[in-house]
């Protein structure tokens, strides 16, 4: 399905013309936009940037893989345009930074990755909550524990001890992770919780997906976790997570899709997102482990770069969408029925006084 944006700007005063900054020897660009943060996003920015370069040849995106911490820091402090983020703006996070405003942007997941020798190529391995929080707790050891064996009838699990590996820098692609932890296991929620940067009890850490892709998938008997744009590109596998209906769901575009259309015909899911999204959710084919991917905007951004910002998001939520940006790149594109009217609210905050239509092509 075809997804548009038209915007129609009512009459602007801005109070500064942006300077034309020399980037690179013998070029020059009306505008320098950045986007710092998740290092899950990074794969989709990526693209992102070089295609609406093409059509805006004024305009230069950089991309910084920094870690929705950092992302989240530098949008609210003035080093970044845009902060991007796999975490929504909490209650703490709002006190933190006022004067930010979450976009969602695309959805993503955050899957289990293991590398395991000798198992089939084609065989999937189910795991849920409690066995995964054993696992990250120290209290399962080996492939072949009794709890493991379990959910998978038939898979000969070798005596293998499991190398747990986690992120050691700030980050989203954690929260996820993490939250679906606490919310399927008790265990988890009374000991350690969901955080960015949690203490972990066990496990080596990495700083960036990268890094802990890489290190999974040289490192027999190891798991970890990554968004489907850093599995596709390392070629691990993941692993069929349980969701609250009892199924066992893999992680792809439609059961990511399925996951924000529940939540969005949820009418007591908040219209700024301030709420997670992660195994709430009912549906045979829901991901349990789907997320809202965000750009952060500094609503104290001067008037010029504002527009530049707007004019980049809006290109994003239309254009950006289509598959050959948003499911290339391992992410879903927004399901933009039940989407539109929030949207239309958040984006009347950057320049208010200003109006745009989001329609959806046949």
């Amino acid at each position: 399905m075809k997804q548009f944006v038209k915007l129609s700007l009512t009459t602007m005063v801005v109070a500064v013309v942006a300077c034309v900054l020399v980037l690179v020897p013998g070029r020059t660009f009306a505008a320098d936009l950045s986007i710092s943060g998740s290092t899950m996003l990074v794969p989709l920015e990526q693209v992102w940037a070089r295609e609406y370069m093409k059509d805006h040849p004024g305009v230069h995106v950089s991309v910084a893989a920094t870690g929705s911490g950092a992302g989240i820091s530098k949008a609210s402090g003035g080093d970044a345009t845009i902060g991007a983020s796999d975490v929504y703006l909490t209650r703490d996070l709002k006190k933190r930074y006022p004067s930010l405003v979450s976009i969602p942007i695309a959805l993503e997941d955050t899957q289990v990755i293991y590398n395991l020798p000798g198992l089939s190529k084609d065989r999937v391995i189910r795991m849920d909550g409690p066995t995964l929080s054993a696992i990250y707790r120290g209290k399962i050891r080996f492939w072949d524990d009794r709890a493991i064996r379990a959910m998978n009838p038939g898979v000969n699990f070798p005596h293998m001890r499991i190398r747990v590996f986690h992120r050691a820098d700030a980050s989203g692609t954690t929260f996820v992770f993490t939250d679906y932890l606490n919310q399927t296991s008790k265990d988890w929620f009374d000991s350690i919780g969901r955080d960015r940067s949690p203490n972990w009890p066990v496990g080596q850490g990495y700083i960036g997906s990268a890094a802990l892709v890489h290190a999974v998938g040289i490192t027999p008997g190891a798991i970890g976790y990554a968004g489907l744009g850093w599995v596709r590109k390392s070629h691990l596998k993941s692993m069929a997570l349980k969701n609250r209906d009892g199924r066992y769901v893999v992680e792809s575009a439609a059961s990511v899709q399925a996951a924000a259309l529940a939540v969005l015909h949820d009418p007591s899911f908040p219209e700024d997102f301030n709420r997670s999204m992660v195994w709430k959710l009912h549906g045979k084919d829901v991901y349990p482990d789907a997320n809202f991917e965000f750009w952060m905007v500094n609503t104290e951004l001067d008037g010029e770069s504002m527009k530049h910002v707007r004019d980049l998001i809006i290109w994003a939520l239309s254009e950006g969408q289509y598959s050959k940006y948003t499911v290339n790149s391992g992410f879903a594109p927004l399901p933009f029925a039940p989407l539109r009217p929030r949207l239309k609210k958040i984006l009347n905050r950057l320049l208010p006084g200003n109006t745009f239509e989001i329609q959806t092509g046949g």
